[in-house]
């Protein structure tokens, strides 16, 4: 029998409190409480301890909201008042929320986040998750929430912005490209190449050697029908307008599969004709053989009524004529010629 868990509250224990050992073997053998869940409040102090002060204030209410792109979108309340029987009863109403894996360029790579139908539209339409989180306007800054705000600063932080961001420092004039070099490899965020820039002007650039774009890789991707491994499972919006070319290509293989379409129903259309022409032909020999049939059986009945009805008509001549003696006696003369009267 496993051992009792001592009472606390009596007198007995409060003078005299358990040891440890004692407690690690009733620990054994008591059912263990479920671990409480973390709480929002606590989410979101270990969020927002990883970036710089939000400045904008949160709202304690839907508290999801804290863990998503949701653009400030909340839930909402109401009454359904329906038209036959005026009961009222309480509703609400909850954004339109998707769950989505978008790839990042800063961060090399994709970020699972739950966000808005229209934060996704806004996605695409400036460009990727990175230019939608890098964006200076308060508008954007405030919608983007804890974790849009935890996400802004992790990518900012990261050496593909930092790059970024010492080269708009060099067009600017703030800064020349020697003194971002130096800068780069004191933040550790040199690429290597730019050492060699020099030496890699004066080389003659190849089309096969020359650094592309995305936009431009996209285009080469889709004239050769290969997808680029890594880039953005929206990537097709990213480019604003298709090429000529691809323009030629996709009406050319529209134009083709149409063909092919218009060929198989035409074969199919020769096909059904030349059937249905068989099936008629088949009956009309069908019939044909039925009427020779009814000909020949009407035929056959003619010949035997006629044979009849002149059977018929010799019977009643010979009734008519007078019987000879030798017919009445039954007997036949032997010569042949007719019978004389004695």
């Amino acid at each position: 029998m496993p051992p009792r868990i001592p009472n606390l509250r009596s007198p007995v224990s409060i003078q005299s409190p358990p040891s440890t050992l004692l407690l690690t073997a009733c620990r054994a053998f008591s059912t263990t409480t479920p671990l409480a869940g973390k709480s929002s409040k606590l989410k979101l102090t270990k969020l927002l301890a990883k970036a710089p002060p939000y400045p904008y204030p949160i709202k304690p209410t839907f508290k999801q909201s804290w863990f998503g792109l949701y653009a400030a979108k909340h839930i909402q309340f109401g009454n359904n008042i329906p038209e036959e029987k005026y009961i009222i009863t309480r509703r609400r109403w909850l954004p339109n929320i998707k769950h989505k894996k978008l790839w990042s360029f800063g961060l090399g790579e994709w970020v699972k986040c739950k966000l808005a139908t229209n934060v996704l539209r806004t996605i695409d339409k400036v460009g990727g998750l990175d230019n939608y989180l890098l964006s200076e306007k308060p508008a954007r800054l405030k919608e983007l929430g804890p974790w849009g705000w935890e996400l802004r600063h992790r990518l900012q932080c990261s050496k593909a912005i930092q790059r970024r961001y010492q080269e708009e420092r060099v067009a600017m004039g703030l800064i020349t490209r020697e003194e971002m070099w130096i800068q780069n490899d004191q933040m550790g965020i040199s690429r290597g190449a730019h050492e060699v820039e020099r030496d890699y002007k004066k080389q003659p650039r190849k089309a096969a050697t020359r650094v592309r774009e995305f936009a431009e890789r996209w285009k080469r991707s889709a004239r050769v029908k290969k997808v680029l491994f890594g880039e953005p499972w929206r990537a097709r919006a990213y480019v604003k307008k298709m090429t000529k070319s691809e323009w030629k290509m996709k009406l050319a293989a529209e134009t083709k599969r149409r063909e092919r379409a218009e060929a198989v129903m035409a074969r199919q259309k020769a096909a059904n004709k030349w059937r249905k022409e068989m099936i008629k032909e088949e009956k009309r020999r069908m019939e044909e053989i039925k009427m020779q049939r009814l000909t020949r059986l009407a035929t056959k009945r003619a010949e035997l009524a006629g044979e009849e009805d002149i059977g018929v008509e010799s019977g009643d001549l010979k009734a008519d004529q007078p019987l000879d003696q030798d017919q009445s006696s039954g007997t036949v003369p032997q010569d042949g010629n007719k019978p004389t009267q004695l």
